[in-house]
């Protein structure tokens, strides 16, 4: 692909111009001019820079000839290279003899330009190929064989275990911070990301042996106030990419239940049992949450409950957490399991509680 772009032909001519105080243009292998110092010129053929280019040599017009090409003033027009084709040509105004001294550091310096604009591109183009191949795998678009020759072209090792963060904007003004931190997770150089639609950001990283979990995360707390995310297992193979979205958004979708009851370690078993809300049986099963929610009107014994659960039923370990003395814990449990008809030192009546806000028809608004 020709990286000279007209937007790359006015780089040349900026900061040519600024080096040697001379008109410069910038024209295409068809002697098109794409910039120059003159804007009357642009637009328009000329004849001796197309010269250049056909015959990829040096075209120095003198004063006498310079009326009887089209286009063209005197100078001196010089091809330009990229991977060893001619992709346009530079011309420098002026007296021959004055400006051909510098036709080779223009030279140098516009195919710098070049070449940099070139890498540019190739790196867009190759992270466009990346996202396309994770949106039709994210969707169901493609077949297995086909996924895994394509990952293989664009440098997608598809057997890698991976995680993913499923990313939403909180509200309209989050879509610029969830443009920022897709920026910025394109410079990180292990991690994959699709934009898919305007209100929705996965990334992935891989699961074993990254640091990408942690600069991923730092991008997205700078804007936690406007973004919400979810985070699940790790998965791999050709499916791995989209099981992992998958889980990541079971986890987002229970996420606002991570500071409370539930440790955010545990989500994906939370997301899990989160359908289990729509079952008639759920009502039941929450019944002694909701009888507890009712009874506990300033949330201290819901606190011990979390406490209870945080610290794996050890009596001391949870009484240092609530700054209490173990007999005023006791006293709490007690209170818990006379409102609740449940013993919460036996896990099945443990686990009752600990989805009862999962399970609940009215959700407790301080859980």
């Amino acid at each position: 692909m020709n990286p000279l772009t007209a937007d790359v032909a006015e780089r040349i001519v900026e900061r040519t111009t600024t080096v040697i105080g001379r008109n410069v243009n910038v024209m295409s292998d068809r002697g098109l001019i794409l910039a120059s110092g003159d804007p009357d010129r642009l637009r328009q053929q000329h004849e001796g820079a197309l010269v250049a280019a056909q015959r990829d040599r040096v075209v120095v017009i003198e004063a006498a000839e310079a009326h009887t090409l089209r286009g063209v003033q005197p100078g001196v027009n010089v091809p330009l290279h990229h991977h060893g084709e001619v992709v346009g040509v530079i011309g420098i105004s002026g007296d021959p003899d004055e400006v051909l001294v510098l036709a080779d550091l223009i030279r140098v310096t516009a195919e710098l330009i070049l070449e940099q604009a070139g890498v540019v591109e190739s790196g867009h183009r190759l992270q466009q190929a990346r996202e396309d191949l994770l949106a039709a795998i994210v969707d169901g678009r493609i077949d297995r064989d086909t996924a895994r020759s394509r990952a293989a072209a664009v440098g997608v090792d598809l057997a890698v275990r991976r995680r993913c963060a499923v990313v939403r904007p909180v509200d309209e003004s989050g879509a610029e911070a969830l443009r920022a931190v897709q920026w910025r997770v394109a410079s990180l150089p292990d991690v994959l990301h699709t934009h898919r639609r305007s209100d929705e950001l996965a990334i992935w990283w891989p699961a074993d042996g990254s640091r990408s979990r942690d600069d991923v995360r730092q991008a997205l707390s700078v804007h936690r106030d406007r973004l919400v995310w979810g985070e699940g297992a790790p998965f791999g193979g050709e499916d791995g990419v989209r099981q992992a979205r998958l889980a990541a958004i079971d986890a987002l979708s229970v996420s606002h239940l991570a500071a409370d009851l539930y440790d955010a370690r545990d989500l994906p078993l939370v997301a899990l049992l989160s359908g289990l809300r729509d079952d008639r049986r759920a009502a039941t099963l929450a019944a002694p949450w909701s009888a507890l929610v009712a009874a506990d009107r300033h949330g201290e014994l819901r606190a011990t409950l979390r406490a209870w659960i945080e610290h794996d039923l050890h009596p001391g370990d949870c009484a240092a957490a609530l700054h209490v003395h173990r007999n005023t814990l006791r006293g709490r449990l007690d209170r818990i399991e006379r409102i609740t008809g449940l013993e919460i030192r036996r896990v099945p009546s443990l686990l009752q509680l600990y989805l009862g806000p999962l399970l609940a028809s009215e959700p407790d608004p301080g859980v």
